[in-house]
């Protein structure tokens, strides 16, 4: 596939058909690697547990209690049976 570079401001950029956008899930901000082939571009992740506080702030405003649900089955007496200073 061939494509031409574009006038971007100062710099210059190229145009990514939307079906290799799709394929290789690039979106939003890229890696751009020099290979001695050419330029390899890869999706950057997502860094793991980034968005758990909106996660977490999602589920509370659809009335969801997560920690309801880990805590199940605990005891809550662990203070009064089992703790000695």
């Amino acid at each position: 596939m061939n494509t031409r570079l574009i006038r971007v401001g100062n710099s210059q950029g190229i145009v990514l058909p939307k079906k290799l956008l799709q394929q290789y899930h690039l979106t939003g901000e890229v890696d751009l690697q020099p290979t001695p082939e050419g330029l390899l571009i890869t999706p950057v992740a997502t860094p793991r547990r980034q968005d758990w506080d909106a996660r977490f702030q999602h589920a509370l405003a659809q009335g969801q209690a997560p920690e309801g649900e880990l805590l199940e089955g605990f005891a809550d007496d662990f203070d009064d049976t089992e703790w000695q200073w």
